[in-house]
């Protein structure tokens, strides 16, 4: 099995790439040590960055003029990442890259599909994370001396980040594979089921957000829901990137910065451990107003975007209380409504007696999705129906 993970800069691939590897020498028993030569025998990793800066100056590199010399130098490093690939010749292996570069408003290489094809990747991973927070990083790296010149805007980051996805998607259609979007912050058992166990269900998490985030008791109860749907299937979960922080920091921020704090963030739940997690000194993050005035103005279609791909990649959704509080969740609504109508997905919902009353109806067509008064009964739903499906697969 070969997997390629690819992302923009900013977020800690190697970090995240390293939890997945982890996660396959312990399910085996192997020590958990990328350097180990039994554990390399089973699985290897490798960056193409490695074999880049290997070859040439990392700085000299990004901010050349001579886009054709990074594109010899780029191809190079793949080559010789194939090479060492071939005679180290592992069971497994996870590659990882920054696809595309960024520097001074211009992305780069124009890649060969050649090397790829080359690679023969069983799947694609493309990695995401808040961007706010992959702006943060690039600042401590140059802060902390690693130099490279790289000076963003907030959307830049976002700009990066849809164009990575793009061009993943571009790769896998022209491989015959899948590519499955995703943010680091998820557990590394979800990366290592999207590999290894490709038979575990995919489940896009629907839950209430907006009407609940200032509410201790319900937030707490949506984060078990979550923690239980993380530890039993591969859970595409909405709130591992939380971009609506910067809304909540713009409203109480003054000035022309904005100030963005690790409390007003809601991502991890209790008892899930991210596959990448937020580094020691990375909150507060403070933010040039007018550039995350910028951002606000398109962070519901980035945010919807983010979802609706969830959706399209995963086998079922799974919806918790719709009408949590007798009030039915707009979100939730949205989301319910695109895996019927335009993904075509099943649609398990948990609605309790508490959030019903009489002449409340449901909206949703009962034909099309499940509903369950009793959550072990959803989860229970769920089993079924990934059971039905293995069946139908090879």
């Amino acid at each position: 099995m070969r997997a390629l993970f690819l992302g923009p800069t900013g977020i800690n691939m190697r970090e995240a790439v390293a939890a997945v590897a982890k996660r396959f020498y312990r399910a085996r028993g192997l020590p958990e040590d990328l350097e180990d030569r039994e554990a390399r025998r089973a699985l290897a990793v490798y960056f193409l960055e490695d074999f880049l800066r290997a070859k040439v100056d990392w700085v000299a590199f990004l901010s050349s003029d001579d886009y054709k010399w990074q594109e010899e130098e780029w191809r190079s490093a793949f080559v010789r990442m194939l090479k060492r690939l071939s005679d180290e010749a592992p069971e497994n292996a996870l590659v990882g890259m920054n696809l595309p570069f960024f520097n001074r408003s211009r992305f780069f290489p124009a890649f060969d599909l050649s090397h790829f094809r080359e690679l023969k990747p069983d799947v694609m991973i493309t990695l995401i994370e808040e961007e706010h927070v992959m702006w943060r990083r690039v600042q401590m790296r140059e802060e902390r001396g690693r130099r490279t010149g790289a000076d963003f805007r907030l959307k830049d980051i976002v700009a990066w980040r849809n164009t990575t996805i793009l061009l993943a998607d571009i790769i896998s259609r022209e491989l015959g594979v899948d590519n499955y979007v995703i943010a680091v912050k998820h557990p590394a058992a979800a990366f290592y089921k999207l590999i290894f166990e490709r038979g575990v269900l995919k489940v896009y998490l629907s839950f209430p957000i907006t009407a609940v985030r200032d509410r201790r008791e319900a937030r707490a109860e949506v984060d078990e829901f979550r923690r239980r749907m993380h530890a039993r299937f591969v859970a595409f979960d909405p709130l591992m990137v939380d971009e609506r922080a910067l809304r909540t920091a713009l409203a109480r921020s003054k000035g022309d910065v904005v100030e963005v704090r690790a409390e007003d963030v809601w991502n991890v739940p209790a008892g899930v451990e991210p596959a990448c997690g937020d580094e020691g000194g990375l909150y507060p993050i403070r933010i040039p107003r007018d550039q995350v005035e910028e951002v606000l103005r398109d962070l519901d279609n980035i945010i919807r975007y983010k979802d609706f791909r969830y959706i399209q990649q995963s086998d079922a959704v799974a919806a918790y209380r719709p009408f949590m509080g007798k009030a039915l969740s707009r979100g939730m609504f949205a989301e319910i409504n695109y895996a019927l109508n335009t993904a075509h997905k099943r649609v398990f919902i948990y609605w309790p007696k508490e959030d019903w009353e009489p002449g409340m109806e449901s909206p949703f067509d009962p034909s099309l999705g499940v509903v369950e008064r009793d959550l072990d009964r959803l989860f229970a739903d769920l089993e079924s129906y990934e059971e039905e499906l293995k069946a139908l697969r090879p």
